[in-house]
């Protein structure tokens, strides 16, 4: 019994962070594997995990960066693989207050937002409702509406969230 309790005391010791030497510059260099085909969705995933990482730990990222990041990223709404779909979402939100011009992902967003794949629903309203502004607030709210009143409550709920969200 304290063999295994040694053992894991050991390996939780040479635990390191896979994360922790990474250089904003490559990230952004492997962002081109976006605009592969087919899409590796691994290592989509991966690159977008490291994207998440930087800004987390306060990492700027420039808006000429972010932005070539983002419209990359948009190639990836092509895949209908849901954990790379999530973290796309993610990693919408964190880029939408540092690029310029992420109004140019609404339309797949509101498309995920009104499709049938209840899996995207949520994310893709939190995620359109991040990056919306006054002026184009009148152009979903009636896919809010709608959205509110659905049937899965995963989606209304982030309907409702949302739309407090927008309130301020």
């Amino acid at each position: 019994m304290q063999y295994l309790r040694r053992d894991k005391k050991d390996e939780e010791e040479s635990l390191v962070n896979p994360f922790q030497n990474i250089d904003k510059g490559v990230v952004l260099q492997e962002c081109r594997v976006f605009n592969e085909t087919p899409i590796n969705v691994r290592k989509c995933i991966h690159i977008l995990t490291k994207i998440l990482y930087l800004t987390n730990q306060g990492a700027h990222l420039g808006t000429t960066e972010a932005t070539e990041a983002f419209f990359a990223m948009t190639k990836l709404f092509q895949s209908k693989d849901l954990m790379l779909r999530r973290m796309v979402y993610l990693a919408i939100k964190e880029l939408a207050s540092i690029a310029e011009d992420v109004i140019i992902v609404t339309s797949s967003l509101t498309k995920d937002m009104t499709g049938k794949e209840d899996m995207f629903r949520g994310s893709a309203i939190r995620a359109l409702c991040k990056i919306t502004d006054s002026t184009m607030l009148q152009g979903i709210e009636r896919y809010l509406k709608q959205a509110i009143v659905d049937k899965n409550p995963s989606v209304s709920t982030a309907a409702l969230v949302s739309s407090l969200h927008l309130l301020k």
